[in-house]
């Protein structure tokens, strides 16, 4: 069953409005003259080939009058894009309508037959902070929200997961972000490949990497606390390798699997998004430090071509499992490195076209937010995406950074913020002027984001955004409230509440001293009129 609870209350809801999602019975004869439930009837789309958008007659229908090669293609089509789950959100947003209260959800139980895990190519690399699947799935299969190859827009692409989810639904999915990691990351998870040419080239770049001897050397940050000088010679000399492959697609995906490698072989914590040197150390519990001695020992001995043939491999697979979701999806193309400033894929001097794109789904980086670049900077230094000295000015060009760049300190504000959380501000500068500077800039470039996307989403299209509330200095952050003030002054209506708690670790940590942890997440569903 689905567990929804009003949030301003401490009781579940009765079962007279629980009805409405998830287990709420529609008129919807089975034949039997009996009543189906909301799961009935997606249990009886799935078996009949059926999708069904909210207010309209079922698309994909297969009729008495079709031929077999019709009906076949119809449940293709179908099995392809997905369960619509159009008529779950609309009675997910009836029911916030009445209220007027957030609800609580629990999106792992709202689209069970998505998988937890290692699913599709969605572990493709590792990433901080990866939206839940779920999530992306649940918004970019409600065709209500979007028709069939409609732009779904990512414009804090991150990992790629909205990207992924879009591109499998049937859409055209854009991206952009201010790490080219996290682009280069959502091109290769989004890609339809051909398997069959990746294990052909992965085959030759391999049998060149075990010939080779030598290989340009790559300037990584602290290179000696990372790796041994053997590794770091033998992960040169497959760099060396892929970077000879001619097709500049194929290209990608190895520089993927090589960034995967280059992380196992390094001394850097796996447990731990940003590079931090893994040691055993005496308060750690017995088992931890045998766990992390065995872990050292490896890394000692692995045979580096091995190993990222081994990692080449279990991509191939993931990408092979995509593939037979959606044969036909689409691969994301980049709109931009900045969400103020969206640009035409293709031609970063041409802004993308107001009013052109259906959907936005995006989970915005939180103040004081992770630290993405720093957790890419192995992976930037080793695909030559940026030097160690450019790392510090690309944590400058993102928003939600956890420093203040010089030049920003005493920048005018573009877009001052209301009284309200001017406030705010205050009450932070009180006990921490330089946090209340990083906090306000923070909500300030937010806030030229949000126009920036209120602008190019379609009229009566939609912007999903998956936000947390923390805390700076003691002092909440209300970063739900703000966004919603902030599409109104834009011109986005909110439409639907949600509270979802957060499971996965990747956000379970502190961003600094004066920060807290975000144990759960807002998404808010607005509607431009």
């Amino acid at each position: 069953m689905c567990h929804l609870r009003l949030v301003s209350k401490n009781a579940l809801v009765s079962p007279e409005t629980f009805r409405h999602v998830c287990t709420r019975r529609d008129y919807s004869p089975n034949g039997k003259g009996k009543f189906l439930t909301v799961r009935q009837k997606i249990e009886r789309q799935r078996q009949m080939g059926t999708l069904c958008k909210a207010g309209s007659e079922p698309m994909n229908q297969v009729n008495a009058t079709d031929t077999t090669e019709q009906r076949s293609s119809k449940r293709a089509n179908t099995s392809h894009t997905g369960i619509d789950t159009s008529f779950l959100y609309q009675d997910l947003r009836r029911m916030y309508l009445a209220h007027g209260e957030a609800i609580e959800v629990d999106f792992r139980n709202i689209v069970k037959w998505v998988r937890l895990g290692d699913q599709l190519s969605h572990q493709i690399h590792t990433y901080p902070a990866k939206l839940l699947p779920h999530i992306a799935h649940f918004f970019s299969r409600a065709r209500s929200l979007a028709a069939p190859n409609s732009k779904v827009l990512d414009p804090f692409c991150g990992s790629g997961t909205v990207a992924l989810e879009a591109s499998l639904a049937g859409h055209r999915p854009l991206i952009a972000d201010s790490n080219p990691f996290a682009l280069l990351l959502s091109l290769v998870k989004t890609a339809p490949y051909k398997i069959e040419s990746l294990r052909i080239t992965c085959a030759e770049l391999i049998g060149r990497a075990k010939r080779y001897r030598t290989a340009p050397e790559i300037d990584i940050v602290n290179a000696e606390l990372w790796y041994t000088n053997k590794h770091k010679r033998a992960l040169e000399i497959i760099l060396r390798s892929i970077q000879e492959i001619e097709d500049e697609f194929s290209k990608n995906f190895f520089k993927i699997c090589f960034s995967v490698t280059a992380r196992r072989l390094s001394y850097a914590d796996p447990a731990i998004s940003v590079p931090v040197r893994l040691r055993a150390k005496p308060h750690f519990p017995l088992e931890t430090n045998i766990r992390i001695d065995t872990r050292l020992l490896w890394i000692q001995n692995v045979n580096a071509i091995d190993e990222f043939a081994r990692v080449a491999e279990s991509n191939i697979q993931r990408i092979d499992s995509a593939n037979n979701s959606n044969p036909d999806r689409q691969s994301a193309k980049i709109a931009g490195i900045d969400a103020r400033r969206l640009c035409k894929p293709g031609d970063p001097k041409q802004r993308l076209a107001t009013d052109s794109v259906a959907l936005v789904i995006t989970s915005p980086p939180y103040g004081s937010a992770q630290k993405y670049i720093r957790a890419s900077s192995l992976s930037l230094n080793w695909l030559g995406l940026a030097t160690p000295s450019d790392l510090a000015r690309l944590e400058g060009q993102s928003i939600g950074r956890e420093h203040l760049p010089r030049h920003l300190e005493v920048a005018q504000q573009v877009h001052p913020l209301s009284a309200r959380f001017t406030q705010v501000i205050s009450k932070i500068e009180n006990l921490n002027p330089l946090r209340a500077q990083i906090t306000r800039r923070y909500l300030e470039e937010m806030n030229s984001a949000i126009e920036e996307i209120s602008r190019v989403v379609a009229k009566n299209g939609h912007a999903v955004f998956i936000v947390g509330n923390n805390q700076v200095c003691g002092e909440p952050l209300r970063s739900d409230e703000f966004m919603i003030e902030s599409f109104a002054n834009h011109g986005l209506n909110l439409e639907l509440s949600l509270i979802d708690h957060i499971k996965s670790r990747g956000l379970m940590t502190k961003r600094n001293k004066t920060a807290s942890v975000i144990s759960r997440e807002a998404i808010l569903v607005f509607r431009k009129n």
